[in-house]
Protein backbone atom coordinates (compact mmCIF):
# COMPACT_ATOMS: atom_id res chain seq x y z
CA UNK A 1 0.00 0.00 0.00
CA UNK A 2 1.22 3.56 -0.66
CA UNK A 3 2.71 5.57 2.20
CA UNK A 4 0.35 8.42 1.48
CA UNK A 5 -3.00 9.14 -0.12
CA UNK A 6 -3.92 11.80 -2.66
CA UNK A 7 -6.98 13.53 -3.99
CA UNK A 8 -6.54 11.79 -7.35
CA UNK A 9 -6.50 8.40 -5.60
CA UNK A 10 -9.70 9.25 -3.73
CA UNK A 11 -11.61 10.49 -6.78
CA UNK A 12 -10.32 7.66 -8.98
CA UNK A 13 -11.27 5.02 -6.43
CA UNK A 14 -14.71 6.58 -5.94
CA UNK A 15 -15.31 6.69 -9.71
CA UNK A 16 -14.29 3.11 -10.51
CA UNK A 17 -12.47 0.66 -8.28
CA UNK A 18 -11.38 -1.48 -11.23
CA UNK A 19 -9.80 1.43 -13.07
CA UNK A 20 -8.05 2.40 -9.84
CA UNK A 21 -6.76 -1.16 -9.34
CA UNK A 22 -5.39 -1.38 -12.86
CA UNK A 23 -3.71 2.03 -12.94
CA UNK A 24 -2.58 2.46 -9.32
CA UNK A 25 -2.02 -1.11 -8.09
CA UNK A 26 -1.42 -3.45 -11.04
CA UNK A 27 0.36 -0.67 -12.97
CA UNK A 28 -1.19 -1.76 -16.26
CA UNK A 29 0.10 0.06 -19.38
CA UNK A 30 -2.02 3.14 -20.06
CA UNK A 31 -3.20 3.93 -23.57
CA UNK A 32 -2.18 7.47 -24.59
CA UNK A 33 -4.66 10.10 -25.71
CA UNK A 34 -4.13 13.57 -27.14
CA UNK A 35 -6.46 15.07 -24.53
CA UNK A 36 -3.99 14.10 -21.81
CA UNK A 37 -1.30 16.25 -23.46
CA UNK A 38 -3.79 19.08 -23.90
CA UNK A 39 -4.80 19.03 -20.24
CA UNK A 40 -1.25 18.96 -18.89
CA UNK A 41 -0.10 21.71 -21.26
CA UNK A 42 -3.03 24.05 -20.57
CA UNK A 43 -2.44 23.71 -16.84
CA UNK A 44 1.28 24.36 -17.29
CA UNK A 45 0.71 27.53 -19.33
CA UNK A 46 -1.90 28.94 -16.95
CA UNK A 47 0.25 28.18 -13.91
CA UNK A 48 3.26 29.89 -15.46
CA UNK A 49 1.22 32.94 -16.49
CA UNK A 50 -0.28 33.32 -13.01
CA UNK A 51 3.04 32.76 -11.25
CA UNK A 52 4.60 35.57 -13.30
CA UNK A 53 1.91 37.96 -12.05
CA UNK A 54 -0.01 38.01 -15.34
CA UNK A 55 2.70 40.15 -16.93
CA UNK A 56 2.99 38.19 -20.18
CA UNK A 57 0.88 38.37 -23.31
CA UNK A 58 -1.53 35.68 -24.47
CA UNK A 59 0.85 34.95 -27.34
CA UNK A 60 3.65 34.15 -24.89
CA UNK A 61 1.36 31.93 -22.80
CA UNK A 62 0.25 30.09 -25.94
CA UNK A 63 3.91 29.47 -26.80
CA UNK A 64 4.37 27.97 -23.31
CA UNK A 65 1.37 25.75 -23.98
CA UNK A 66 2.79 24.56 -27.29
CA UNK A 67 6.14 23.72 -25.70
CA UNK A 68 4.45 21.72 -22.93
CA UNK A 69 2.14 19.97 -25.41
CA UNK A 70 5.09 18.87 -27.54
CA UNK A 71 6.86 17.48 -24.47
CA UNK A 72 3.83 15.50 -23.34
CA UNK A 73 3.08 14.20 -26.83
CA UNK A 74 6.70 13.05 -27.17
CA UNK A 75 6.45 11.12 -23.90
CA UNK A 76 3.31 9.37 -25.08
CA UNK A 77 4.85 8.53 -28.45
CA UNK A 78 7.60 6.73 -26.56
CA UNK A 79 4.93 4.64 -24.84
CA UNK A 80 2.92 3.99 -28.01
CA UNK A 81 4.68 5.05 -31.25
CA UNK A 82 1.68 4.14 -33.40
CA UNK A 83 -0.72 7.03 -32.91
CA UNK A 84 -3.49 4.95 -34.48
CA UNK A 85 -3.58 2.96 -31.25
CA UNK A 86 -4.23 6.04 -29.10
CA UNK A 87 -7.61 6.69 -27.52
CA UNK A 88 -9.73 8.89 -29.73
CA UNK A 89 -13.26 10.34 -29.48
CA UNK A 90 -15.93 9.02 -31.81
CA UNK A 91 -14.84 8.54 -35.41
CA UNK A 92 -12.18 11.25 -35.38
CA UNK A 93 -8.85 10.03 -36.72
CA UNK A 94 -6.04 10.13 -34.15
CA UNK A 95 -3.82 12.48 -36.18
CA UNK A 96 -6.76 14.85 -36.68
CA UNK A 97 -7.58 14.68 -32.97
CA UNK A 98 -3.98 15.55 -32.11
CA UNK A 99 -4.11 18.67 -34.29
CA UNK A 100 -7.52 19.59 -32.88
CA UNK A 101 -6.22 19.34 -29.31
CA UNK A 102 -3.44 21.78 -30.06
CA UNK A 103 -5.94 24.27 -31.48
CA UNK A 104 -8.32 23.80 -28.55
CA UNK A 105 -5.51 24.27 -26.07
CA UNK A 106 -4.46 27.55 -27.68
CA UNK A 107 -8.05 28.79 -27.46
CA UNK A 108 -8.38 27.66 -23.85
CA UNK A 109 -5.20 29.44 -22.76
CA UNK A 110 -6.09 32.72 -24.46
CA UNK A 111 -9.67 32.43 -23.20
CA UNK A 112 -8.49 31.92 -19.64
CA UNK A 113 -6.32 35.02 -19.80
CA UNK A 114 -9.18 37.08 -21.21
CA UNK A 115 -11.59 36.10 -18.43
CA UNK A 116 -8.94 36.39 -15.70
CA UNK A 117 -8.12 39.97 -16.61
CA UNK A 118 -11.82 40.86 -16.63
CA UNK A 119 -12.60 39.09 -13.33
CA UNK A 120 -12.74 40.66 -9.88
CA UNK A 121 -11.03 37.57 -8.50
CA UNK A 122 -7.27 37.62 -8.10
CA UNK A 123 -4.79 34.87 -7.31
CA UNK A 124 -3.89 34.86 -3.63
CA UNK A 125 -0.27 35.63 -2.78
CA UNK A 126 0.75 33.04 -0.22
CA UNK A 127 4.14 34.65 0.41
CA UNK A 128 5.88 37.61 -1.25
CA UNK A 129 6.64 36.49 -4.78
CA UNK A 130 4.53 33.33 -4.45
CA UNK A 131 1.15 33.49 -6.25
CA UNK A 132 -1.03 30.56 -5.23
CA UNK A 133 -0.94 28.59 -8.49
CA UNK A 134 -0.35 24.81 -8.44
CA UNK A 135 0.05 24.91 -4.68
CA UNK A 136 1.51 21.73 -3.12
CA UNK A 137 0.08 20.56 0.19
CA UNK A 138 0.43 17.80 2.74
CA UNK A 139 -2.21 17.32 5.42
CA UNK A 140 -2.69 14.75 8.14
CA UNK A 141 -6.18 13.31 8.51
CA UNK A 142 -6.14 11.31 11.71
CA UNK A 143 -3.00 9.44 10.77
CA UNK A 144 -3.55 9.34 7.00
CA UNK A 145 -1.15 11.56 5.09
CA UNK A 146 -2.76 13.21 2.06
CA UNK A 147 -0.76 15.08 -0.55
CA UNK A 148 -1.81 17.01 -3.62
CA UNK A 149 -1.76 20.22 -5.60
CA UNK A 150 -4.37 22.98 -5.74
CA UNK A 151 -4.67 24.55 -9.18
CA UNK A 152 -5.53 28.02 -7.88
CA UNK A 153 -6.38 29.76 -4.63
CA UNK A 154 -8.32 32.88 -5.55
CA UNK A 155 -9.34 35.85 -3.42
CA UNK A 156 -12.28 38.21 -3.94
CA UNK A 157 -12.22 42.02 -3.42
CA UNK A 158 -13.15 41.51 0.24
CA UNK A 159 -10.23 39.18 0.87
CA UNK A 160 -12.25 35.98 1.00
CA UNK A 161 -10.46 32.92 -0.44
CA UNK A 162 -11.89 30.50 -2.99
CA UNK A 163 -10.33 27.26 -4.24
CA UNK A 164 -10.48 26.64 -7.99
CA UNK A 165 -9.76 23.59 -10.10
CA UNK A 166 -9.30 23.90 -13.86
CA UNK A 167 -10.98 21.37 -16.14
CA UNK A 168 -9.97 21.18 -19.80
CA UNK A 169 -12.41 18.44 -20.85
CA UNK A 170 -16.06 18.67 -21.78
CA UNK A 171 -17.49 16.67 -18.88
CA UNK A 172 -18.71 18.76 -15.98
CA UNK A 173 -17.68 17.60 -12.51
CA UNK A 174 -20.55 16.15 -10.50
CA UNK A 175 -18.82 15.99 -7.13
CA UNK A 176 -17.36 18.68 -4.83
CA UNK A 177 -15.14 16.02 -3.20
CA UNK A 178 -11.94 17.43 -4.68
CA UNK A 179 -12.70 21.01 -3.62
CA UNK A 180 -13.71 19.85 -0.15
CA UNK A 181 -10.25 18.36 0.42
CA UNK A 182 -8.64 21.56 -0.86
CA UNK A 183 -10.67 23.55 1.66
CA UNK A 184 -8.93 21.87 4.57
CA UNK A 185 -5.55 21.98 2.88
CA UNK A 186 -5.81 25.76 2.56
CA UNK A 187 -6.77 26.06 6.21
CA UNK A 188 -3.65 24.14 7.19
CA UNK A 189 -1.53 26.32 4.90
CA UNK A 190 -2.92 29.75 5.76
CA UNK A 191 -5.35 29.45 8.65
CA UNK A 192 -8.09 30.88 6.40
CA UNK A 193 -11.53 29.27 6.39
CA UNK A 194 -12.49 28.58 2.77
CA UNK A 195 -16.25 28.73 2.33
CA UNK A 196 -16.45 28.38 -1.46
CA UNK A 197 -14.86 26.56 -4.36
CA UNK A 198 -15.51 26.26 -8.08
CA UNK A 199 -14.53 24.45 -11.24
CA UNK A 200 -13.28 26.52 -14.15
CA UNK A 201 -14.37 24.95 -17.44
CA UNK A 202 -11.76 25.93 -20.01
CA UNK A 203 -13.96 24.61 -22.82
CA UNK A 204 -16.61 27.21 -21.97
CA UNK A 205 -14.18 29.91 -20.87
CA UNK A 206 -15.95 30.38 -17.53
CA UNK A 207 -16.27 29.01 -14.03
CA UNK A 208 -19.28 27.02 -12.91
CA UNK A 209 -21.35 28.36 -10.04
CA UNK A 210 -19.44 28.42 -6.74
CA UNK A 211 -20.05 25.46 -4.44
CA UNK A 212 -20.52 25.99 -0.69
CA UNK A 213 -17.86 23.97 1.11
CA UNK A 214 -18.77 24.59 4.76
CA UNK A 215 -20.86 21.39 4.99
CA UNK A 216 -17.77 19.30 4.22
CA UNK A 217 -16.18 19.15 7.64
CA UNK A 218 -12.72 17.82 8.36
CA UNK A 219 -14.28 14.79 10.04
CA UNK A 220 -16.27 14.05 6.88
CA UNK A 221 -13.23 14.32 4.61
CA UNK A 222 -11.21 12.20 7.05
CA UNK A 223 -13.93 9.53 6.92
CA UNK A 224 -13.70 9.42 3.11
CA UNK A 225 -10.00 8.68 3.21
CA UNK A 226 -10.32 6.18 6.06
CA UNK A 227 -13.01 4.26 4.19
CA UNK A 228 -11.01 4.28 0.98
CA UNK A 229 -7.85 3.22 2.82
CA UNK A 230 -9.61 0.35 4.58
CA UNK A 231 -11.36 -0.78 1.40
CA UNK A 232 -8.16 -0.89 -0.61
CA UNK A 233 -6.29 -2.74 2.10
CA UNK A 234 -9.12 -5.30 2.04
CA UNK A 235 -8.71 -5.66 -1.73
CA UNK A 236 -12.11 -4.21 -2.65
CA UNK A 237 -12.06 -2.88 -6.22
CA UNK A 238 -15.62 -2.80 -7.53
CA UNK A 239 -15.99 -2.04 -11.27
CA UNK A 240 -18.34 0.79 -12.19
CA UNK A 241 -19.04 0.56 -15.96
CA UNK A 242 -20.43 3.68 -17.61
CA UNK A 243 -19.76 6.45 -20.12
CA UNK A 244 -16.39 7.10 -18.51
CA UNK A 245 -15.20 3.73 -19.85
CA UNK A 246 -14.80 5.36 -23.28
CA UNK A 247 -11.97 7.55 -21.99
CA UNK A 248 -10.41 5.08 -19.54
CA UNK A 249 -6.70 4.58 -20.38
CA UNK A 250 -6.68 1.04 -18.93
CA UNK A 251 -9.99 -0.10 -20.38
CA UNK A 252 -8.50 -2.94 -22.46
CA UNK A 253 -7.44 -4.72 -19.26
CA UNK A 254 -10.76 -4.16 -17.43
CA UNK A 255 -12.33 -7.32 -15.98
CA UNK A 256 -15.70 -6.17 -17.34
CA UNK A 257 -15.03 -4.22 -20.54
CA UNK A 258 -11.53 -5.20 -21.65
CA UNK A 259 -10.37 -7.24 -24.62
CA UNK A 260 -7.20 -8.16 -22.68
CA UNK A 261 -9.03 -8.69 -19.39
CA UNK A 262 -6.99 -11.73 -18.41
CA UNK A 263 -3.69 -9.85 -18.44
CA UNK A 264 -4.14 -8.05 -15.11
CA UNK A 265 -6.59 -10.19 -13.17
CA UNK A 266 -7.28 -9.37 -9.51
Amino acid sequence: MPEHRSVSQLTSYASCGESYRLSKVARAPQTPAAWFAQGVAVHAAIERWERTYREHSPETAIAWFEEAFDREAAKMLEVEPDINNWLCPGRTKPDVDLANRIDRGRVQVSGYIEQALASKLQVLELLPGEPAAEVPFTIDLDGITVIGYIDLIMVDPWGRPLVRDIKTGSKRPVSPMQLAVYRHAVFDLTGDAVEWGDYYMAKDNKALDPIPLSPYTRDMVTTWFKQMDASEKAGNYLPNPGDHCNTCPVRRFCSVMGMDRLSFRP
